[in-house]
């Protein structure tokens, strides 16, 4: 799941904020036993983080690749965006729901206001994000790919593969391109797209529209040139890339 899936959940979940866990289930193996009995104070997202906080503590949920959850949320159902596995990590159960979480990190912060150690201006959907702070930052990552750096979530948190691909494909940007190949303006550009288009993935996710948009992420032609597009796994963390090498010339 990725930051704008998250932060439509932060509004999907939000019912159970003020309600008190009234069971709690999962595989985790963390002491779960913490949050029975405990009142939701407040629920928020940070990139792809998912935070509970407690009066005491609070539950972070790193959904990573292709964590999701499931809830009943006062008699709607909500998912996320990949399939359930077989038995969820943690579960909680309130008067006016529940929600189950699958395939994802859960871990408890201690601390009452655990949303004040965030930096929300590396969060591409928050209101304080800073672009100047992130076109600074890229300057000392002139030897890293580019598709590397847009999945660092230090700079670009809540970019997850398919805002990459998309975000590249805009850009006209290879994902092997090194940074220090990129000028001040492409590099501008790249920062604002990944901004506009987490946005706009926001907005397909609410009416359920966002696959049909997508113009390459797992797609098979460029929709620009109609040439078919690669699909090789690259940069440091071997994540899949789908480019039209046409469109998004590698310098050199």
């Amino acid at each position: 799941m990725e930051g704008p899936s998250l932060a439509l959940a932060r509004e999907q979940l939000r019912p159970f904020t003020g309600k008190r866990v009234l069971e709690v289930t999962g595989n985790t193996t963390i002491a779960k036993e913490r949050f029975d009995g405990q009142v939701v104070r407040e629920l928020f997202s940070w990139g792809k983080h998912l935070v509970f906080q407690f009066d005491a503590f609070a539950l972070k949920v790193h959904f990573l690749m292709v964590g999701t959850f499931e809830a009943d949320v006062d008699g709607a159902s909500v998912t996320g965006d990949y399939r359930m596995a077989r038995t969820p990590r943690l579960a909680f159960r309130f008067a006016n729901g529940s929600i189950r979480m699958y395939n994802c990190s859960v871990k408890i912060l201690e601390g009452p206001r655990i949303k004040r150690s965030y930096d929300f201006s590396v969060d591409v959907l928050a209101r304080s994000w800073d672009p100047k702070q992130a076109l600074d930052t890229l300057r000392s990552q002139d030897n890293e790919e580019v598709a590397d750096v847009l999945l660092d979530q230090a700079i670009f948190s809540g970019v997850g593969n398919i805002i990459k691909n998309e975000v590249l494909s805009l850009a006209r940007i290879h994902p092997q391109a090194k940074v220090k190949d990129l000028g001040t303006a492409k590099r501008k550009e790249l920062i604002k797209l990944s901004r506009s288009f987490s946005q706009q993935f926001l907005r397909w996710r609410r009416v359920f529209q966002l696959k049909k948009n997508l113009k390459v992420h797992q797609k098979s032609t460029c929709p620009y040139c109609s040439k078919k597009l690669l699909h090789p796994k690259t940069g440091k963390g071997i994540r899949r890339s789908h480019y039209c090498a046409s469109c998004q010339k590698l310098k050199g």
